[in-house]
């Protein structure tokens, strides 16, 4: 008879996937509950990502 199998643990080709070849950061903001509803409508993290990167930087 063979031992049972373990379960549980990191699984090849598991967990988030990379954005690029860029390592990321995480972020943290405060806002209100309406304003992370309004997020996640407009495209949530990504959108906000795209936005970022067409901003004109301040002179």
């Amino acid at each position: 008879m063979n031992p049972p199998l373990p379960k549980g643990g990191p699984r090849p080709g598991s967990g988030r996937k990379p954005l690029g070849e860029e390592p990321t950061v995480i972020v943290a903001i405060r806002m209100l509950p309406e304003q992370r509803e309004k997020l996640q409508r407009l495209g949530g993290a990504p959108w906000l990502r795209k936005k970022i990167d067409q901003a004109k930087e301040p002179e």
